[in-house]
């Protein structure tokens, strides 16, 4: 949905909503985790402390999610420490001008260097910084430990829901996951040329989520034959069906159609839970391409213990599917990912961008005379940080959303008096934010906004000034994050997406290479497909990322060529591995022209 007339097309992907389920139980943990500490604080007295845990409440809910224990347990702990680190740092330096802006600037340096090395590093360094930014507002009565001791108090209730509801059911997150990623596919076998590129990127969306939820964030790994180590198995015969699937989906729709219909059956069968049995499968083809993809499913539909004994579908493929190498452990991870970061020059290049325009807006916040408030430096923050969208969509998104939702913040105040009645329309805000955040920015902003106005009235910020505060901010921020994120200092896109594009062919040049020495060695190619598929799937997220922004109009087409190019060269690749004699000549030909167009292209940024 969104804009389906006039507009151009960067704006009208920027306002489209994405078309999210509402997951009731999000909500309902979402405001009774925030009607817990505003009920307290009002009958103790202090609704001042209950806002201040209504803060904890808050950050917990925008960071609870329906995924499996152990990732919801480190999705909500350290955004919370985080944050709680962030108000105790803020609070530290409250009124000294020179320090609020070295102590936001180190932090956006530290938060932009951090974030790059995965989701949750992401969503818990943002959180440090956007509470340092809020506790630089906070009015200096209370000591400074109360208001970040209030907001880890604030989130254990919502926490304890979350956490206990993914307890109840064991596994469920995981099997969903694997679920969604076999459906994602099956959804792919009934594309048609319009649909097939939008359903492609659908598939790697939901691989990448499920080895993601599955097996990326444990904190060790699985034993052999466990629940994670069959869905890890289902996922990795996935990237075979996903392999040969271009090869056949034209010529043979009816058949794809009967394989479709078997991949749900097994779907519908890793979410229940049970063992899966043997699915509807169309008739064995006798071309290799099509017998390829036959088999794959085949072994998918059967139990685990067939395809070890070899009595799947196709005999002569019976070997036990690969595993993916067990995660090292947390602290090497840790490790090598803070040093993999120091030694990127783009992340360096992005944190200091990010540095140096949170500098400028703490600048500003403190030498204006504005009313006291992290609001500005929040502005820029969540606009310039480019894993949430491009500079454009975040400042259209979040003007609009921020105006709206100052207009509802105000009429809330006006309508209703300090008390139970305000408590109850935070809460009903709370859960419609829980309910359409996930859709679209400007919708998070619309109830982020009033929330956040009617929690910062108790505890005395700005007083009735407060909502006119808040808009000023947000234009002053949407400035300063255009002038200095976007017009001077631009993200190094022109460099990053061709080198990634250049990546991609020549890890495709590699597999062209490798193939006909391993064409009988399938783990072998499985590795080097996951490779491949990993950059194509980047490349394609960046694109789509990009289609926000105006300034690449015009280059967008070309970098999608060049994709095109790569994904069919990849479907070509397949259809040799699928016959089992691929022509040495041939492959060294197209791989010979993947590194003249990777050359080109890194020559090019």
């Amino acid at each position: 949905m969104g804009l389906t007339g006039g507009g151009p097309p960067w704006l009208r992907h920027t306002v489209r909503t994405r078309p999210v389920p509402v997951d009731r139980a999000l909500v309902v943990r979402g405001a009774l985790g925030m009607l817990v500490p505003l009920a307290v604080g009002q009958v103790a007295g202090r609704p001042d402390l209950g806002a201040a845990a209504a803060l904890g409440a808050y950050g917990a809910a925008v960071d609870d999610s329906a995924a499996p224990w152990r990732t919801r347990a480190l999705t909500l702990v350290l955004p919370q420490l985080g944050g709680a680190a962030g108000l105790a740092l803020g609070r530290l330096t409250h009124g000294e001008a020179w320090a609020q802006i070295l102590l936001v600037t180190v932090v956006a340096l530290v938060s932009g260097l951090v974030s790059t090395i995965g989701r949750i590093s992401d969503m818990a360094t943002l959180v440090l910084l956007l509470a340092t930014a809020m506790g630089l507002g906070l009015p200096a009565g209370p000591p400074w430990w109360q208001v970040p001791l209030l907001f880890l108090l604030g989130g254990i209730p919502l926490m304890l829901l979350s956490l206990g509801h993914a307890l109840r059911r064991p596994g469920e997150g995981e099997r969903q996951a694997v679920a969604g990623a076999l459906r994602a596919v099956a959804d792919l076998l009934d594309a048609t040329d319009g649909t097939w590129a939008e359903r492609r990127h659908a598939v790697t969306e939901a691989m990448d989520a499920a080895y993601d939820t599955v097996l990326v964030r444990r904190l060790s790994a699985p034993r052999p034959g466990s629940a994670t180590a069959r869905l890890t198995g289902v996922l990795d015969l996935l990237v075979e069906v996903i392999g040969v699937a271009p090869v056949v989906l034209a010529p043979r729709a009816g058949t794809v159609e009967g394989y479709a219909r078997a991949l749900r059956e097994v779907a519908d069968a890793v979410a229940a839970g049970t063992p899966t049995t043997d699915a509807h499968l169309p008739v064995r083809p006798d071309d290799a391409a099509a017998r390829a993809l036959h088999t794959a499913i085949a072994r998918l539909a059967t139990s685990p213990a067939e395809r070890t004994s070899g009595r799947a579908a196709d005999q002569q493929t019976a070997a036990t599917p690969r595993r993916v190498s067990p995660p090292p452990a947390p602290r090497h991870r840790l490790a090598r990912a803070l040093s993999g970061r120091l030694h990127d020059a783009a992340a360096r290049r992005y944190a200091l961008r990010l540095a140096v325009c949170l500098g400028l807006a703490q600048t500003v916040a403190s030498l204006s005379g504005l009313p006291r408030s992290g609001w500005l430096v929040l502005t820029v923050a969540l606009v310039v940080r480019p894993g949430l969208g491009t500079v454009p969509a975040r400042l259209v998104l979040r003007a609009a959303g921020t105006t709206a939702g100052v207009l509802l913040g105000l009429a809330a105040m006006a309508v209703f008096p300090a008390g139970w009645w305000r408590i109850a329309v935070t809460v009903v805000l709370t859960g419609l934010l829980q309910a359409y955040a996930r859709r679209n920015y400007a919708l998070q902003t619309l109830f982020l906004t009033p929330v956040m106005l009617l929690l910062a009235d108790p505890l005395g910020q700005a007083g009735s000034a407060v909502p006119e505060a808040r808009l000023l901010d947000t234009l002053i921020g949407c400035g300063i994050a255009f002038v200095c994120g976007y017009l001077l200092w631009p993200e190094d896109t022109r460099s990053r997406l061709p080198h990634r594009l250049a990546t991609a062919h020549d890890t495709i040049a590699a597999y062209a290479d490798r193939l006909p020495a391993h064409v009988d060695d399938s783990a072998a190619l499985h590795t080097l497909r996951r490779r491949v598929h990993a950059e194509l799937a980047a490349v394609r997220t960046e694109l789509a990322r990009l289609r926000t922004d105006p300034r690449h109009r015009t280059t967008l087409d070309d970098w999608h060529d060049d994709l095109t190019y790569a994904e069919t060269a990849m479907t070509r690749l397949t259809t040799h591995a699928a016959a089992g004699h691929p022509r040495t000549s041939e492959l060294g030909d197209l791989a010979e022209d993947l590194r003249r167009r990777a050359a080109r292209l890194r020559k090019d940024s």
